[in-house]
């Protein structure tokens, strides 16, 4: 269960209501434990919650800013494409979304489906400056008994993998990668994707 939740910035002042103040109940994780940023938003990209990296990377407007119309990012390209995953998200599927900064590296978007539709949440969003960071394979496979393969796809899911795209890099069916999945679920002992992927990035 979380364990802390901020105010929001200021900037953010017109969409703090009952959603907000209900929001620990929305996400499972100690997620102020996490280095990468987590956000929950509605479907119009209101803030519904973040954690203590997402106040601040919001706070420094570094890729993601908040704006009377909610979480916009850098670009109107890239604050589009974060708008079509969260829509995405809100009818099960999982993405990402790349956010261009001056004088940086790219932020990457992770844009989970939010477990249930509570009080508006739509999408869980975890924003991290390295795509590619996510658990060792060796280092899962120790951890929790993971097969390699499974560990693989544990890996894919931690960097913004959506099954498709795992299922194309391995090499297999997408009902195999949901079986392996299914087996990731019961030996971390998580049941959603959204859970798994703060399992694994405050683990990291």
């Amino acid at each position: 269960m979380v364990t802390a939740v901020h105010p929001m910035p200021a900037a953010a002042a017109p969409f703090k209501d009952r959603a907000y103040a209900s929001w620990p109940g929305l996400a499972t994780g100690v997620l102020d434990l996490l280095r990468d940023a987590v956000l929950v938003l509605a479907r119009d990209a209101r803030p519904l919650g973040m954690n203590r990296a997402a106040r601040t990377l919001l706070h420094e407007g570094d890729g993601l800013a908040l704006s009377p119309r909610g979480v916009v990012a850098s670009t109107p390209g890239a604050t589009m494409a974060l708008l079509r995953g969260i829509e995405r998200a809100a009818q099960g599927e999982v993405g990402s979304v790349q956010v261009p900064r001056m004088g940086r590296g790219p932020l990457w978007l992770r844009v989970e489906p939010h477990p249930g539709d509570v009080f508006g949440a739509a999408a869980v969003v975890f924003a991290n400056d390295h795509e590619s960071r996510s658990p060792r394979t060796k280092a899962l496979v120790l951890r929790y008994g993971l097969t390699p393969t499974e560990a693989s796809v544990a890996r894919r899911l931690a960097a913004g993998g959506g099954l498709e795209q795992i299922a194309s890099e391995l090499g297999i069916s997408i009902n195999t990668v949901r079986g392996h999945l299914k087996q990731i679920f019961g030996k971390t002992r998580t049941h959603r994707q959204v859970e798994l992927v703060c399992k694994l990035l405050s683990e990291a």
